[in-house]
Protein backbone atom coordinates (compact mmCIF):
# COMPACT_ATOMS: atom_id res chain seq x y z
CA UNK A 1 0.00 0.00 0.00
CA UNK A 2 1.39 3.36 -0.98
CA UNK A 3 2.67 5.71 1.76
CA UNK A 4 0.40 8.26 0.11
CA UNK A 5 -2.58 6.31 1.47
CA UNK A 6 -1.77 6.68 5.14
CA UNK A 7 -0.39 10.12 4.40
CA UNK A 8 -3.94 11.36 3.72
CA UNK A 9 -5.18 11.07 7.34
CA UNK A 10 -1.87 12.44 8.62
CA UNK A 11 -2.19 15.63 6.58
CA UNK A 12 -5.94 15.82 7.29
CA UNK A 13 -5.38 15.69 11.06
CA UNK A 14 -2.53 18.21 10.81
CA UNK A 15 -4.70 20.59 8.78
CA UNK A 16 -7.61 20.31 11.23
CA UNK A 17 -5.39 20.80 14.27
CA UNK A 18 -3.50 23.72 12.68
CA UNK A 19 -6.78 25.43 11.80
CA UNK A 20 -8.13 25.14 15.35
CA UNK A 21 -4.89 26.38 16.90
CA UNK A 22 -4.66 29.26 14.41
CA UNK A 23 -8.21 30.38 15.21
CA UNK A 24 -7.68 30.14 18.96
CA UNK A 25 -4.27 31.80 18.72
CA UNK A 26 -5.59 34.65 16.60
CA UNK A 27 -8.41 35.35 19.05
CA UNK A 28 -5.90 35.40 21.92
CA UNK A 29 -3.40 37.65 20.14
CA UNK A 30 -5.98 40.30 19.23
CA UNK A 31 -6.98 40.69 22.88
CA UNK A 32 -9.66 38.04 23.34
CA UNK A 33 -12.54 40.17 22.02
CA UNK A 34 -16.21 39.40 22.61
CA UNK A 35 -18.21 38.71 19.49
CA UNK A 36 -21.82 39.51 18.72
CA UNK A 37 -23.46 36.28 19.85
CA UNK A 38 -21.41 35.85 23.03
CA UNK A 39 -23.44 36.20 26.22
CA UNK A 40 -22.71 39.01 28.74
CA UNK A 41 -20.84 36.69 31.10
CA UNK A 42 -19.19 34.59 28.39
CA UNK A 43 -15.42 34.98 28.04
CA UNK A 44 -14.64 31.99 25.82
CA UNK A 45 -15.97 32.06 22.25
CA UNK A 46 -17.41 29.10 20.40
CA UNK A 47 -15.46 27.93 17.36
CA UNK A 48 -18.29 29.23 15.20
CA UNK A 49 -18.00 32.68 16.82
CA UNK A 50 -14.41 33.01 15.60
CA UNK A 51 -15.23 31.25 12.33
CA UNK A 52 -17.83 33.89 11.50
CA UNK A 53 -15.33 36.75 11.75
CA UNK A 54 -12.25 37.71 9.74
CA UNK A 55 -10.93 34.14 9.84
CA UNK A 56 -13.96 32.74 8.02
CA UNK A 57 -11.92 32.04 4.83
CA UNK A 58 -9.42 30.06 6.93
CA UNK A 59 -12.28 28.17 8.59
CA UNK A 60 -13.83 27.24 5.24
CA UNK A 61 -10.54 26.27 3.57
CA UNK A 62 -9.45 24.28 6.62
CA UNK A 63 -12.72 22.33 6.74
CA UNK A 64 -12.73 21.64 3.00
CA UNK A 65 -9.11 20.46 3.01
CA UNK A 66 -9.67 18.25 6.05
CA UNK A 67 -12.74 16.48 4.67
CA UNK A 68 -11.23 16.10 1.20
CA UNK A 69 -8.20 14.28 2.60
CA UNK A 70 -10.35 12.34 5.06
CA UNK A 71 -12.67 11.15 2.29
CA UNK A 72 -9.68 10.08 0.23
CA UNK A 73 -8.50 8.08 3.25
CA UNK A 74 -11.85 6.34 3.57
CA UNK A 75 -12.02 5.72 -0.16
CA UNK A 76 -8.63 4.06 -0.04
CA UNK A 77 -9.75 2.01 2.96
CA UNK A 78 -12.91 0.78 1.20
CA UNK A 79 -11.13 0.09 -2.10
CA UNK A 80 -8.65 -2.21 -0.40
CA UNK A 81 -11.17 -4.31 1.48
CA UNK A 82 -10.51 -7.87 0.44
CA UNK A 83 -13.09 -9.78 2.43
CA UNK A 84 -16.75 -10.52 1.76
CA UNK A 85 -18.37 -8.22 4.30
CA UNK A 86 -18.07 -4.79 2.67
CA UNK A 87 -21.46 -3.44 3.80
CA UNK A 88 -20.11 -1.80 6.94
CA UNK A 89 -17.11 -0.38 5.08
CA UNK A 90 -19.25 1.17 2.34
CA UNK A 91 -21.78 2.39 4.89
CA UNK A 92 -18.99 3.97 6.89
CA UNK A 93 -17.74 5.75 3.78
CA UNK A 94 -21.26 6.99 2.99
CA UNK A 95 -21.73 8.50 6.45
CA UNK A 96 -18.25 10.00 6.26
CA UNK A 97 -19.34 11.83 3.11
CA UNK A 98 -22.54 12.97 4.86
CA UNK A 99 -20.56 14.19 7.87
CA UNK A 100 -18.11 15.93 5.56
CA UNK A 101 -20.91 17.79 3.78
CA UNK A 102 -22.19 18.92 7.17
CA UNK A 103 -18.74 20.17 8.19
CA UNK A 104 -18.24 22.16 4.99
CA UNK A 105 -21.71 23.69 5.14
CA UNK A 106 -21.40 24.69 8.81
CA UNK A 107 -18.26 26.63 7.94
CA UNK A 108 -20.02 28.39 5.05
CA UNK A 109 -23.30 29.10 6.87
CA UNK A 110 -21.86 30.85 9.90
CA UNK A 111 -23.46 31.03 13.32
CA UNK A 112 -24.33 34.73 13.03
CA UNK A 113 -25.97 35.12 9.63
CA UNK A 114 -27.41 31.59 9.39
CA UNK A 115 -27.87 30.39 12.96
CA UNK A 116 -30.49 27.66 12.35
CA UNK A 117 -28.76 26.32 9.23
CA UNK A 118 -25.44 26.31 11.06
CA UNK A 119 -26.82 24.28 13.98
CA UNK A 120 -28.44 21.82 11.54
CA UNK A 121 -25.15 21.30 9.74
CA UNK A 122 -23.34 20.78 13.06
CA UNK A 123 -25.79 17.97 13.83
CA UNK A 124 -25.23 16.41 10.39
CA UNK A 125 -21.47 16.62 10.88
CA UNK A 126 -21.48 14.98 14.32
CA UNK A 127 -24.03 12.27 13.53
CA UNK A 128 -22.32 11.44 10.23
CA UNK A 129 -18.92 10.78 11.76
CA UNK A 130 -20.24 9.00 14.84
CA UNK A 131 -22.26 6.58 12.69
CA UNK A 132 -19.25 6.14 10.40
CA UNK A 133 -17.04 5.24 13.37
CA UNK A 134 -19.71 2.87 14.74
CA UNK A 135 -19.91 1.02 11.40
CA UNK A 136 -16.14 0.61 11.30
CA UNK A 137 -16.27 -0.87 14.80
CA UNK A 138 -18.98 -3.30 13.66
CA UNK A 139 -16.70 -4.27 10.81
CA UNK A 140 -13.92 -5.08 13.26
CA UNK A 141 -16.31 -7.10 15.42
CA UNK A 142 -17.30 -9.06 12.31
CA UNK A 143 -13.64 -9.85 11.68
CA UNK A 144 -13.13 -10.99 15.24
CA UNK A 145 -16.22 -13.21 15.38
CA UNK A 146 -16.37 -14.60 11.85
CA UNK A 147 -12.65 -15.06 11.29
CA UNK A 148 -11.42 -15.36 14.87
CA UNK A 149 -8.97 -12.61 14.03
CA UNK A 150 -6.77 -11.29 16.84
CA UNK A 151 -4.60 -8.76 15.05
CA UNK A 152 -3.09 -6.23 17.45
CA UNK A 153 -3.19 -3.25 15.08
CA UNK A 154 -6.82 -3.93 14.24
CA UNK A 155 -7.70 -4.19 17.93
CA UNK A 156 -5.89 -0.90 18.56
CA UNK A 157 -7.89 0.81 15.81
CA UNK A 158 -11.11 -0.64 17.23
CA UNK A 159 -10.30 0.60 20.75
CA UNK A 160 -9.47 4.09 19.48
CA UNK A 161 -12.68 4.38 17.47
CA UNK A 162 -14.84 3.02 20.28
CA UNK A 163 -13.17 5.45 22.67
CA UNK A 164 -13.87 8.26 20.20
CA UNK A 165 -17.58 7.35 20.10
CA UNK A 166 -17.93 7.09 23.89
CA UNK A 167 -15.91 10.24 24.66
CA UNK A 168 -17.59 12.35 21.98
CA UNK A 169 -21.07 11.25 23.05
CA UNK A 170 -20.27 12.08 26.67
CA UNK A 171 -18.88 15.48 25.68
CA UNK A 172 -21.85 16.24 23.43
CA UNK A 173 -24.32 15.39 26.20
CA UNK A 174 -22.35 17.56 28.64
CA UNK A 175 -22.24 20.32 26.02
CA UNK A 176 -26.01 20.26 25.54
CA UNK A 177 -26.62 20.33 29.30
CA UNK A 178 -24.21 23.17 30.03
CA UNK A 179 -25.38 25.20 27.04
CA UNK A 180 -28.94 25.23 28.41
CA UNK A 181 -28.26 25.34 32.16
CA UNK A 182 -25.56 28.01 31.90
CA UNK A 183 -27.17 30.00 29.11
CA UNK A 184 -26.07 33.40 30.46
CA UNK A 185 -22.39 32.46 30.50
CA UNK A 186 -21.78 29.52 28.14
CA UNK A 187 -18.08 29.37 29.08
CA UNK A 188 -18.28 25.68 29.93
CA UNK A 189 -20.23 24.89 26.75
CA UNK A 190 -17.69 26.78 24.63
CA UNK A 191 -14.81 24.95 26.30
CA UNK A 192 -16.49 21.59 25.66
CA UNK A 193 -16.98 22.48 21.99
CA UNK A 194 -13.24 23.08 21.60
CA UNK A 195 -12.49 19.79 23.36
CA UNK A 196 -14.92 17.95 21.05
CA UNK A 197 -13.15 19.43 18.03
CA UNK A 198 -9.68 18.48 19.32
CA UNK A 199 -10.81 14.91 20.09
CA UNK A 200 -11.92 14.63 16.46
CA UNK A 201 -8.23 14.96 15.55
CA UNK A 202 -7.55 11.65 17.27
CA UNK A 203 -10.26 9.94 15.25
CA UNK A 204 -8.72 11.17 12.00
CA UNK A 205 -5.30 9.90 13.10
CA UNK A 206 -6.75 6.47 13.90
CA UNK A 207 -7.20 5.92 10.16
CA UNK A 208 -3.42 5.76 9.84
CA UNK A 209 -3.56 2.38 11.58
CA UNK A 210 -6.10 1.10 9.05
CA UNK A 211 -3.98 2.21 6.11
CA UNK A 212 -0.50 1.25 7.33
CA UNK A 213 1.13 -1.35 5.07
CA UNK A 214 1.68 -4.69 6.76
CA UNK A 215 2.92 -7.87 5.11
CA UNK A 216 2.02 -9.89 8.20
CA UNK A 217 -1.72 -9.37 8.31
CA UNK A 218 -2.60 -8.49 4.65
CA UNK A 219 -6.06 -7.39 5.74
CA UNK A 220 -6.52 -5.16 2.72
CA UNK A 221 -5.57 -7.79 0.18
CA UNK A 222 -8.10 -10.22 -1.23
CA UNK A 223 -5.52 -12.97 -1.75
CA UNK A 224 -4.17 -12.55 1.75
CA UNK A 225 -7.65 -12.65 3.18
CA UNK A 226 -8.50 -15.84 1.33
CA UNK A 227 -5.45 -17.37 2.96
CA UNK A 228 -6.69 -16.16 6.33
CA UNK A 229 -10.09 -17.76 5.73
CA UNK A 230 -8.48 -21.04 4.65
CA UNK A 231 -6.28 -21.17 7.73
CA UNK A 232 -9.31 -20.45 9.93
CA UNK A 233 -11.31 -23.25 8.28
CA UNK A 234 -8.44 -25.71 8.73
CA UNK A 235 -8.20 -24.78 12.40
Amino acid sequence: MSPLSWGFPTVAASTWLAMLLAMLGHWTMIGEPKYGLMKPGQNIPFISDIGAQELKPLFIIGCITTVLLLNLSFYQYVQNKGYINSLCAHGSFLFTVIGSIGLILLSVFDNIAHHFMHDTCVTIFIVGYLVSAALMCLDYIYLGITHALQESMLITSFVIKMSFIVIELALIIAFQITEHTHYNKNNMAATLEWVIAFVFTGYILSLIIDLLPSTQRKLHNSKGYQQLEMSTDLA
